[in-house]
């Protein structure tokens, strides 16, 4: 594997397994930046090609992950758009033994011009995360080749950092989200499978 970012590469590997709902080797990406992927029935649906046929896609979106706390609950967001394979936003809001959440797809995204918008119904209320995310610094290229679920994959092209003034609104509160993980992508990714 070869990257050109500190964590270009488990970025570059996350944003290619959740566009094509690749489930198999997909836990240690999520355990090590905390998003929930797809489940194992999105496999299914990935895309499958005759051993040795490579497919190539030219895939662009952005990642946001942001935590904060409503009160003494923790809240974790991800906002996700590949031009490729859909948006999905997710909220999850208090601790393991006691956790409201999920994720729903939204076909217009949630960038628009410098502007973020994304909702979904979290228990009892509808959570909104908002705000505004803008591009900072020069295109960091990336570059990575990994094995998952039958296929090899290569994945070339660049992130871009985004900055981000975002917060959550959920049963009347209003909370700054904090977004460790914010970039931009445009990436081509090629699969090709390794079962016969």
């Amino acid at each position: 594997m070869r990257t050109h970012h500190k964590h270009a590469g488990a970025f570059a590997a996350l944003a290619t397994a959740l566009a094509t709902g690749l489930a198999t080797g997909l836990a240690g990406l999520i355990g090590l930046i905390g998003v929930a992927g797809p489940s194992a029935a999105d496999a299914a649906d990935a895309p499958t090609t005759a051993r040795g046929a490579a497919t190539t896609t030219h895939e662009r979106g952005i990642v946001l992950e942001c935590t904060g706390a409503v009160g003494r609950r923790p809240v974790y967001t991800s906002l996700y758009e590949n031009s490729q394979h859909g948006n999905v936003i997710q909220v999850l809001v208090g601790r393991a033994d006691h956790r409201l959440g999920g994720s729903r797809s939204d076909a217009d995204g949630f960038l628009h011009h410098r502007w973020v918008r994304g909702a979904m119904r979290v228990g009892p209320a509808r959570a909104v995360v908002s705000g505004t995310a803008r591009r900072v610094g020069d295109p960091v290229p990336v570059s990575e080749e990994y094995d998952d679920a039958g296929q090899h994959i290569t994945v070339t092209g660049t992130h871009r950092s985004l900055a981000t003034r975002l917060h959550l609104t959920w049963k009347d509160r209003t909370v700054p989200l904090g977004c460790a993980t914010a970039f931009r992508y445009d990436l081509q990714v090629t699969r090709e499978s390794t079962v016969g």
